[in-house]
């Protein structure tokens, strides 16, 4: 059974609203994440859970089933914080992990807990920050392209805009149920339209801000959001119909628009890494790109596995923890003498071609201590492992030499050079896709 936290979390609801606006609005974080309404319309998703512990606010939920915690906002002391959290990490038997985590945290981590943590700000999470006047006025040559769409619509649709309202929420309802025709609806698909959901049954205790366009008598498009803090909007939902040519880009400027006179920034969220997302985005020249980093606690022994990666495979640190941040599934492998990690790898499980695969990665042996058996033995102990989880249908590495692909048909591995599909800036494999062929083993 886990241990008792000392941090007493409740769910989320809308009645923590005006706690959330104490510490946030106070504040000069621009990070979508940390934004209550997004907190609340995700919470079912992630069963977000908040406390208020020491002067600071804390966010827990849940991500692929282990807790983890959103940056917290703190007024008091930051270690006492950041120990809090750890504890309560160790009574739910996972390591702290911390999201959304600004650049001054980071530091603080860094100096405060030198060595101690991974950390990863992956491009596809920065959140897009542009100043309203840009937005409003699209004044100079850059902006060209979005006058024109706009000329388009104004003269080719007759039009009118009015604030979001429980009047009009279910003409949002029905276009967005119209934007959905002909989409292929995934799990985060499927969290979206919870979140957006929730957001219109929560409309007036949310303090929901929006606006939605018409055209010919029909609703053309939608946008809402919520303040960060006094200065920065953030836009939560923005939809509209593709078969309206120019809807999109007047529903952004009629929102920016509405903003102009209280905001100095909007916050357009992050991209997620879709590459059309990101390219809109883009278009309307952000000022900034807010980065978002992650961050893992590492036990001593991780600490000695990554020392040892960097050194062997000559690979950058943060390479190495985006590796143990975003493979968190992974099972590590270790041998020790004398107190000290000699040897060591990483099974990762991944989908192949449709097949279930342990991947073996990062085998590596100390040089002073090669020549004994240890990584045979180390890989053959991975795979009683891979075999007696029942989950995999092929085990799979990637040879390094033709010293090391011997060495793997020795223990029953095949050089069927199985092609491994990573993922871009994942770190895994050669990082070229001709030489990333596997010799396996099939279950």
């Amino acid at each position: 059974m886990n241990e008792k936290s000392s941090i007493d979390f409740h769910p989320v609801t809308v009645a923590d609203k005006p706690l959330f606006e104490y510490y946030t609005f106070s504040s000069k974080e621009q990070n979508c994440d940390l934004n209550f309404a997004n907190i609340f319309c995700w919470s079912d998703t992630y069963h977000t859970e908040i406390a208020e512990v020491d002067n600071s606010l804390v966010i827990r939920f849940d991500n692929g089933g282990a807790k983890c915690y959103m940056q917290p906002f703190c007024i008091g002391d930051k270690a006492l914080i950041v120990e809090r959290l750890r504890q309560d990490a160790f009574s739910q038997r996972v390591p702290l992990r911390l999201y959304g985590l600004s650049r001054e945290w980071r530091e603080f981590l860094e100096k405060t807990y030198p060595d101690e943590f991974a950390f990863d700000t992956p491009r596809a999470l920065c959140d897009y920050i542009y100043r309203t006047e840009d937005l409003a006025r699209l004044q100079g040559r850059k902006y060209q392209p979005k006058r024109n769409h706009i000329n388009h619509f104004v003269t080719r649709n007759d039009w009118y805009a009015e604030p979001l309202s429980k009047a009009n929420i279910k003409d949002c309802i029905a276009l967005n149920k119209k934007w959905l025709q002909g989409r292929e609806v995934g799990e985060m698909e499927q969290a979206e339209q919870r979140a957006l959901h929730r957001a219109f049954d929560n409309f007036e205790a949310l303090g929901l801000r929006g606006l939605v366009l018409y055209a010919n008598g029909a609703p053309a498009a939608f946008s809402y959001g919520t303040p960060i803090n006094n200065d920065t909007f953030c836009i939560h939902i923005e939809k509209y119909d593709a078969e309206v040519q120019g809807a999109a880009t007047m529903i952004n400027r009629l929102m920016a628009q509405s903003l102009e006179e209280e905001f100095e920034f909007v916050n357009r969220e992050d991209d997620l890494g879709l590459e059309g997302l990101r390219f809109a985005k883009i278009s309307y020249h952000p000022i900034a790109l807010l980065e978002k980093t992650s961050a893992l606690h590492l036990t001593a022994e991780q600490c000695e596995m990554r020392k040892m990666w960097h050194e062997i495979f000559g690979d950058e640190i943060h390479e190495i923890d985006s590796f143990l941040i975003n493979h968190s599934d992974s099972i590590p492998l270790i041998h020790k003498e004398n107190g000290e990690v000699v040897s060591m790898l990483y099974i990762v499980p991944l989908e192949v071609v449709c097949k279930k695969v342990a991947y073996i990665y990062a085998v590596a042996t100390k040089p002073e201590y090669r020549g004994r058996g240890i990584a045979s033995n180390l890989l053959t102990k991975a795979l009683r492992v891979i075999r007696a989880s029942g989950r995999f249908d092929t085990a799979a590495l990637i040879p390094s030499s033709t010293e090391s692909k011997r060495l793997y048909a020795r223990l029953g591995f095949e050089d069927t050079q199985m092609p491994m599909e990573f993922p871009a800036n994942d770190y895994l494999g050669t990082g070229s896709v001709p030489h990333d062929l596997a010799m396996t083993i099939n279950f």
